[in-house]
């Protein structure tokens, strides 16, 4: 009798479960759709279904293995619950029981949906036990280069940093690819994708020769129990969530009650502390009366002896901007002088080196006229000189009369801007 190895099929909802099962039965060596295949969200598989494949291992027939084939119903279907979901699984439970488990091919198209992640929880929480995993092949689906061993294995890299959550599970089961392209479109597109089929079914059934051994799940009699008690994440995430909000209307009432009572004691102390105010006001306007005129009189005297040290201040600055600028007045006249002194000592001096230069031209005669004319232009020149400087002296002179004459303006100014602010203030 030929020996019936039995093949579970999960994946989620149109990512190629059903069309990998028909692929493995390969009916009428056509790829004849046996378990409905879908693109959507609704699961074309509403409950466990199965079929036998008979597969050759001689040619003239006489060994065979016999696979039977369980579809699923997709994971993340729209129309079902987790729970309804789980409900549907149990329905292999009477099977699993009596003959076991060959293998169990998780069907994906890459990178893991939170459904899928959730059916490895449930694979191995749930449904079977933690052994499961060492039964369980991930099979990757719609890959076009399933040929190529160098893309196949950058791709189990990839799946293995992307998908962090699984990494304790994707470390342990091994992950084959395989690309079972749509029958549809011309005929010779089909025939491609037939051939493709063929090449994907091959690997598919040379894995599967190697999977030996039949998995028997040691909880499988609770199994129903375990399905109606399961709850996911997101269903204990809403009953934390009511509770939660239970808690927070409790308190909130509560806030609101100590609101109301806060207000009306904030009342009462309000009442009470504007009759006390009231009562303060009264009596320190009758303080005030009494020593308002003291203090205006006491006020008036402080500030007209600050007013009178203000002016005393003030004109002894003025008088010292005045003695600095007639100091610095005298100085510069006496600059003046001086350099006019210098200047006629100067010109007499050299008044009287023309007139030796002038003898001594007469004396030597025209032979040393040159020199003698060089020796006239060269003074000539001094002479220049010592003017310009003169009257760059005298120009600096009278810029720092005029600076000084800008400085004590200014500190007028600020004065009488200082005495009119007093006034203006005082007047108030």
């Amino acid at each position: 009798m030929t020996e019936t190895r039995n093949i579970l099929l999960i994946g989620r909802t149109g990512g190629g479960k059903s069309t990998l099962g028909n692929v493995l039965i390969n009916k009428n060596n056509n790829f004849e759709e046996v378990f409905s295949e879908s693109e959507g969200s609704v699961s074309e598989t509403k409950n466990v279904k199965e079929e036998i494949a008979e597969i050759d291992l001689s040619k003239d027939g006489s060994q065979k293995v016999r696979y039977r084939i369980i579809d699923t119903i997709g994971l993340g279907d729209t129309k079902l619950t987790t729970q309804g979901v789980l409900i549907r699984l149990a329905e292999v439970a009477g099977r699993v029981k009596s003959e076991g488990l060959n293998h169990i091919l998780f069907v994906t198209q890459g990178r893991f949906s939170k459904e899928e992640i959730e059916a490895y929880d449930l694979l191995s929480s749930v449904i079977f036990d933690k052994d499961v995993l060492k039964y369980t092949t991930i099979v990757r689906t719609n890959f076009p280069s399933f040929e190529d061993t160098n893309k196949c294995g950058n791709d189990r890299a990839a799946l293995r940093i992307e998908n962090a959550d699984l990494a304790h599970i994707l470390n342990l089961v091994n992950i084959i690819y395989v690309d079972n392209p749509p029958l549809e479109g011309r005929p010779k597109v089909v025939e491609m994708n037939k051939e493709t089929r063929e090449e994907s079914r091959k690997r598919l059934l040379t894995y599967l020769a190697g999977c030996q051994g039949t998995y028997r799940p040691s909880n499988i009699d609770t199994l129903d129990e375990r399905v109606e008690n399961y709850r996911t994440n997101e269903q204990l995430l809403k009953e934390k969530m009511k509770e939660l909000e239970k808690v927070r209307k409790e308190q909130e009432e509560k806030f609101r009650q100590e609101i109301v009572n806060l207000k009306e004691e904030q009342a009462r102390e309000l009442r009470e502390n504007r009759i006390k105010f009231e009562d303060d006001i009264h009596k320190v306007k009758m303080e005030s009366e009494a020593n308002l005129q003291k203090t205006k009189i006491e006020m008036t005297e402080t500030h007209r002896k600050a007013m009178d040290e203000h002016d005393r201040k003030n004109e002894e600055k003025i008088q010292g901007l005045k003695d600095n600028y007639e100091q610095q007045t005298k100085n510069i006249k006496d600059e003046g002088e001086r350099q006019k002194r210098d200047f006629e000592e100067r010109q007499r001096r050299n008044d009287d080196k023309i007139s030796d230069l002038q003898k001594k031209l007469d004396e030597k005669g025209s032979s040393s006229n040159d020199k003698i004319i060089e020796m006239w232009q060269q003074q000539r020149a001094d002479d220049k000189a010592q003017e310009a400087k003169k009257d760059a002296a005298l120009l600096k002179l009278e810029e720092k009369k005029l600076e000084a004459d800008k400085e004590r303006q200014k500190e007028e100014k600020a004065s009488r801007e200082r005495m009119e602010k007093i006034a203006r203030k005082n007047a108030a």
